[in-house]
């Protein structure tokens, strides 16, 4: 998994490609705009770098309905342990 964080100018720089992108897929409504091919793109344009920052932490996510246990149950382990608060928010 990847979590991205962005400054400012990311969503300056970006908005072209995803009014393009819109421009391209009108009659396409599941299209995605994925933001790795937006990244990518504009590091190869050279107008962004990027930084990879590693964690040890162990990641997971909800895609899928089926999924939702197996968080649900992870979180409790991490509430167990003192590493989430009980009442996240």
């Amino acid at each position: 998994m990847n979590m991205w964080g962005f400054t400012p100018d990311y969503f300056e720089l970006s908005e072209k490609g995803f009014i393009e992108f819109l421009n391209k897929n009108q009659s396409a409504p599941k299209s995605e705009f994925l933001i790795p091919t937006e990244v990518n793109s504009l590091v190869k344009k050279g107008k962004i770098k990027v930084k990879l920052v590693n964690t040890p932490s162990i990641w997971f996510g909800v895609t899928y309905a089926k999924d939702r246990p197996e968080v649900v149950r992870k979180i409790e382990e991490l509430v167990e342990q003192g590493i989430y608060p009980a009442k996240l928010f």
